[in-house]
């Protein structure tokens, strides 16, 4: 009697160390972060402090591009895109893309090439819900949609079909997952097949060419999947990824005509803004959805067809620069993926989604020619002014609206949210919003009401009221990051040594187990090593190795429900045959 309740005791002690142990290490792997359901909208932005008392007209922004053609490459690496002299050493897949390249190192060209730094994790679909909603999707998004894939939060691709922009789409069908009810038009083809390189691809080309001569469309969407299975596959050292990404040059360059053909004043793409970007980078091996340099590091190509007047300020250009054989200068910038939706939503004049905490990226935002002439958004007489200066003052605004909008958010994230920020972290946000709002209330606008009775210029006020913008902005994307990003490694070693103990706490049972199952070998009979044995190792390796595999990461579900599943089958067979099947 003794002995059994000593059993049970020690059970329970072992039971309990390992709940604790998982729910710990948990704690600290699996991020978390609550979806909200509620959705920016039009008359929002009233509430906001960005505009003069006497301004009735309130709206977001006005629209800086009429349409936009979006041409994702999924898994394109930086290296990929930009000039091999950015590396130390120059490899067979670099300068692929050299339409590219031209157009944005060519003399008196309005394009660009930034590289796109995305947030972990890096598979297709939590890239694709970043870029859309502008926020951090974690391995745990809770909310109303868990365990769906359907989109629940807002993104600019619902503000899009809300304020009557008519959307097309083709490719990848993790789209039409994503969004299932808001294309005008859709081409989707199944992505599943990692090792078909051409059926995604070409039906994209067949639909693309002909709707860039429609005009029932304002953004057309086409997601390329090629380059993503060629690096599965084959790695991206291999023919086929070169091969992959001639394809696209020639694809590329064709577009890049069309569209240039009709851009003439009255034409049909006269303000148009082509995007060709990468959802996430890839390992060598063709690997992503971690968080290594390689797999975050994309890139986002950006040509307007009508050139901005002037260059932004040196305070905002991130361009990095190197010189080529021919000593010609060649640079590219940066720009965060956090910082997609709102950017793009600004130049399209949609309301920011609602739990986006990017910042619309001045330079991704000059290039659109339409951000140079938007009468201050409606909210200031800019007569007077430089085209510079207009220009800071029409950003300055779109910042305000930016700034309050990731403010309201926050502030409804943590009073609805059991897992929110810290007190302390959300009175220093809060202090550093409300600088940034006094600066704009007591010294820019000031300087702007007054500004004639003054001789200097506008432009340090308004770059000095940028900088206090992009400090409250930065503050909270790096206290997001760091809550819903960033592993707490402390708790996962924690986690890991309470279940490293609980080995030696189990270690007696064990051992009593394995010498009772010696013993029943050895017996008249035993033959020493039986089939079940066999086969228990085998699925142990399967299972361990497993896990080197970036596919198994992404198929866990399924894998494991398979081996338990087989596991099961062969121990009813083997309970049958020795005729044990209901003691088993």
């Amino acid at each position: 009697m003794e002995g059994r309740w000593w059993m049970k005791w020690y059970s329970w002690v072992i039971l309990v160390v390992h709940v604790f142990a998982i729910l710990i290490f948990t704690r600290g792997f699996l991020l978390t972060r609550t979806e909200l359901p509620y959705y920016s909208h039009c008359s929002d932005v009233s509430q906001s402090p960005c505009f003069t008392s006497s301004n009735t007209n309130h709206s977001w922004n006005t629209p800086a591009v009429d349409r936009l053609v979006i041409i994702v490459l999924d898994a394109i690496r930086f290296d990929f895109v930009a000039p091999s002299v950015f590396f130390q050493e120059k490899k067979a897949w670099m300068d692929k893309l050299s339409v590219l390249q031209k157009m944005a190192f060519s003399e008196g060209s309005s394009a660009k090439i930034f590289k796109a730094i995305a947030d972990p994790p890096t598979t297709s679909l939590q890239r694709l819900k970043g870029l859309t909603t502008g926020g951090l999707p974690t391995f745990i998004d809770v909310g109303n949609s868990f365990g769906a894939p359907a989109i629940a939060e807002d993104n600019f691709i619902h503000q899009l079909v809300e304020n009557g922009k008519r959307v097309m789409m083709m490719g990848d069908d993790t789209w039409i997952q994503l969004f299932p009810h808001h294309f005008n038009k859709s081409h989707p083809y199944p992505s599943f097949n990692v090792k078909d390189l051409h059926t995604v691809d070409n039906g994209c080309i067949e639909h693309l060419f002909p709707a860039l001569y429609q005009e029932d469309w304002d953004v057309l969407i086409a997601h390329f999947l090629g380059v993503d299975h060629a690096g599965h596959i084959f790695g991206v050292d291999s023919m086929p990824m070169i091969e992959k990404l001639e394809q696209y040059n020639l694809m590329l360059e064709k577009v890049i005509k069309v569209l240039e053909s009709q851009s003439e004043p009255g034409g049909l793409h006269e303000n148009t803004l082509l995007l060709v970007m990468g959802d996430h980078g890839q390992t060598l091996n063709g690997d992503h959805g971690g968080g290594s340099a390689e797999e975050v590091e994309t890139s986002i190509f950006a040509m307007s067809f009508k050139k901005p007047p002037t260059s932004i300020p040196s305070e905002l250009d991130t361009s990095s620069c190197k010189l080529d054989l021919d000593g010609k200068k060649k640079c590219t910038s940066s720009i965060q993926q956090l910082d997609f939706a709102v950017t793009v939503s600004a130049l399209l004049g949609i309301p920011f989604p609602f739990g986006s905490i990017g910042r619309v990226n001045p330079e991704l935002y000059a290039l659109g020619a339409g951000t140079w002439n938007l009468d201050g958004i409606n909210a200031w007489d800019s007569s007077n002014l430089s085209e510079l200066e207009e220009w800071l003052l029409n950003y300055v605004n779109v910042l305000c609206i930016n700034s309050w909008q990731v403010k309201r958010y926050i502030d409804v994230y943590s009073a609805s949210s059991v897992i929110g920020f810290s007190s302390e972290d959300l009175l220093h946000i809060s202090n550093v919003y409300v600088e940034a709002e006094q600066n704009w209330a007591h010294t820019t606008k000031n300087l702007l009401l007054h500004r004639n009775e003054r001789s200097h210029t506008l432009l340090p006020a308004l770059t000095r009221q940028i900088d206090f913008y992009f400090s409250f902005l930065s503050n909270v994307s790096e206290l997001a990051r760091s809550k819903w990003t960033e592993f707490n490694l402390k708790l996962m070693g924690i986690g890991l040594g309470t279940m490293l103990i609980s080995l030696f706490i189990i270690f007696p049972a064990i051992r009593r187990v394995n010498n009772l199952y010696i013993n029943s070998l050895l017996s008249p009979g035993g033959s020493g090593i039986s089939f079940e044995l066999i086969f228990t190792f085998f699925i142990v390796a399967i299972r361990a190795c497993s896990f080197l595999s970036n596919s198994f990461i992404l198929e866990e579900g399924k894998v494991a429900s398979f081996l338990l599943a087989t596991t099961s089958i062969v121990r009813l067979r083997s309970s049958i045959m020795k005729k044990k099947m209901l003691f088993e």
